[in-house]
């Protein structure tokens, strides 16, 4: 009985001294480093950081890396980042005193200076919010704040998933469900788009099973789309 226990501890131990050796991120060979990633199908595959410095390599997170020369996402060289001033805001945000980085590609337009992380996906500075590496043109990044079911507004303007809703009144715009949402002037579909002919006042989500569904005094609709009202359960 305790030789079996004393086995399974064995291979316990095995195995993880075995994770810890084949953990994803940056891991050290020898003399250098490579990029550990876990694919699909292959397994663990080591990804070497070409043209690097070793001795003045330094791990920042499991995403970003510096040396003298060069600052890395994963194994690739981040293009025109500055290894003097760069730091490290998440795995995938990153910044030096020239520009803002995600996932390795420079944000255009964002301020070092006053930008700061929302979330892993989110970031604003005194100028705009951006989505991953996209700046939005937020009419007022200041009151910019996130609703339910990847809506969001400020004062002046609403948003879908990060694009600006077509001439949509952000002070008035509420949620409905994840396929629809209103201001005082138009109904907007899951896509960002009016919906056309919608009477913004009656406009509502349809009682019933239906999540996609919705009505107002004169139709219904199934996502964007009018249909009678018949054919809805």
């Amino acid at each position: 009985m305790h030789k079996r226990v004393s086995l399974l501890i064995l291979l316990l131990f095995i195995g993880l001294a075995s994770a810890c050796a084949f953990r994803t991120g940056y891991q050290k060979r020898g003399v250098s480093y490579v990029y550990i990633t876990l694919d699909e199908g292959q397994g663990y595959v080591e990804h070497p950081i070409m043209n690097m410095d070793a001795p003045s390599f330094e791990i920042l997170n499991r995403g970003y890396a510096k040396d003298v020369l060069h600052v890395y996402y994963h194994e690739m060289t981040v293009e025109g980042a500055d290894p003097g001033s760069f730091v490290a805001l998440s795995e995938l945000h990153g910044k030096d005193q020239a520009q803002v980085y995600y996932a390795g590609q420079a944000i255009p337009g964002a301020d070092p200076a006053s930008f700061t992380l929302i979330d892993l996906q989110w970031g604003k500075d005194a100028q705009d919010v951006y989505f991953q590496n996209r700046p939005l043109e937020a009419c007022d990044p200041a009151t910019f704040v996130f609703l339910a079911e990847d809506w969001q507004r400020d004062d002046q303007c609403a948003y879908r998933q990060g694009k600006k809703l077509p001439d949509a009144d952000g002070a008035s715009f509420v949620v409905l469900n994840y396929w629809f949402g209103k201001d005082n002037h138009h109904a907007y579909s899951h896509l960002g788009t009016i919906i056309d002919g919608a009477d913004v006042t009656t406009f509502k989500l349809r009682q019933g099973i239906c999540v996609v569904c919705a009505e107002d005094k004169n139709r219904c609709y199934r996502y964007e789309e009018p249909v009678a009202c018949e054919s809805l359960k």
